[in-house]
């Protein structure tokens, strides 16, 4: 039994990382299949062992089993056959959460953040580096990588990118500046994927870390870190106004702002996503205790919407915001389900242990579930793989590996 738990520790947890964070975008739907079978496979083993029995106890563990019950009892209460309730299966991977946490904490050390840092960082290069290949190489109009479509690959290439910041939070010395690398290349990947979403989320995100550096410093410092982060926001809005018209992702601001100010849509793909909201809410309000469940819920909204839209979105699977998709598919125990999905990583984060790599943790949790949040306003994260299986896994990473001690150990 010992010599399988020495394996694991030295084999399947780098894997695991590796398969995360490194091949996400470079074998897209594909990399999720090969950590949660090397989990599954791991967890008998680690059972045996108090790493194992802890993390069955551990609350953010515990919260990822509420929040799958919360959806499952809406997927019953709307269910109108057996095989409505079959894609409740997508949403087991949370429950890996438990096995990869104790995984982890086996591994914790005082450099695991700056390692993470390193595998995501060569992750946004894998995922720049694909998006090239797409367009100058294969010619295709927008990034999507292998085995991955346009918006999970931008949204997972802008997250891997920002993840790779935990470096620069974590690190000491100059060498650490490396790690800013990786915010320009995966935005630059979801830039190149052509999803509008992605130079928002990547906005929203380079903000909540601007504010993280910003409260670390010390007041005399933090005009000039003001004065810094604004001219670095000028220089974004020049490029945003200069290239919109070459490049569909930088229009997404333009969008939102026409929207917002005079009520107008600029574009098809647009005016198709105001249809879509206003059936979703319609349809949440028709059945707001169960929803319609998954097969059902686009079906119920789209009676609400003009009669041309309504024709193009026929068998559509989702309304392209996930906030609004639990609402009309599970009713309120789907936006239970969704609220406990966002909050649990930066939950967990913020009430762990206050060591050296408490900074970086709090920081991959708000990139973790910042990404989800701002994806979820413009798509849905939970129609393939690769997103649907991240956040549980890296939550868990986050808490379980990356502080300065295992906690077993911590208590000897």
């Amino acid at each position: 039994m010992e010599s399988r738990l020495v394996f694991a520790d030295r084999f399947i947890a780098p894997f695991v990382l590796f398969s995360l964070l490194v091949l996400a975008n470079a074998i897209g739907n594909a990399a999720p299949y090969l950590y949660l079978i090397a989990l599954l496979l791991v967890w008998p083993f680690l059972l045996s062992t108090q790493d194992g029995r802890d993390a069955l106890r551990h609350p953010v563990g515990i919260g990822y089993l509420v929040a799958f019950v919360s959806l499952a009892i809406g997927f019953i209460g709307s269910a109108e056959r057996w095989d409505d309730l079959a894609n409740l299966g997508n949403f087991l991977p949370l429950i890996l959460f438990l096995p990869a946490y104790a995984l982890f904490n086996r591994n914790a050390n005082a450099n695991a953040a700056q390692i993470v840092a390193g595998f995501a960082l060569v992750g946004a290069a894998v995922a720049l580096l694909s998006a090239i290949y797409d367009i100058w190489g294969l010619g295709l109009d927008r990034a999507k990588g292998f085995v991955n479509l346009t918006n999970p690959f931008a949204m997972a290439s802008v997250m891997l990118g920002f993840l790779s910041l935990m470096g620069l939070l974590s690190g000491k010395g100059l060498w650490r500046l490396v790690f800013l690398l990786g915010p320009i290349m995966g935005t630059a990947a979801g830039v190149l994927a052509g999803t509008r979403s992605a130079p928002i989320v990547a906005a929203g995100l380079a903000a909540v870390f601007a504010l993280l550096i910003a409260a670390r410093l010390p007041l005399k410092w933090r005009l000039i870190w003001c004065g810094v982060v604004l001219a670095l926001a000028l220089c974004a809005v020049f490029v945003f106004v200069a290239f919109a018209d070459q490049m569909r992702a930088l229009t997404g601001f333009n969008t939102i702002y026409e929207f917002l100010s005079d009520g107008t849509v600029p574009d098809r793909s647009t005016e198709i996503r105001v249809q879509l909201y206003i059936g979703a809410i319609r349809a949440f309000l028709d059945s707001p205790i169960f929803g319609f469940g998954w097969y059902d819920h686009v079906e119920a909204g789209r009676q609400y919407m003009t009669p041309d839209i309504a024709a193009e979105v026929e068998n559509w699977s989702h309304f392209h915001n996930d906030y609004l998709n639990f609402a009309a598919l599970a009713g309120v125990f789907g936006i239970a389900f969704y609220a406990l999905y966002l909050l649990l990583p930066v939950v967990g984060a913020l009430k762990s242990v206050a060591d050296s790599q408490h900074t970086a943790r709090v920081f991959g949790a708000l990139t973790v579930t910042g990404s989800y949040a701002l994806h979820g306003l413009f798509n849905t994260a939970f129609g393939a793989e690769l997103l649907l299986c991240f956040s549980p896994v890296a939550t868990a990473v986050l808490l379980g590996y990356c502080k300065d001690v295992p906690a077993r150990r911590k208590a000897a």
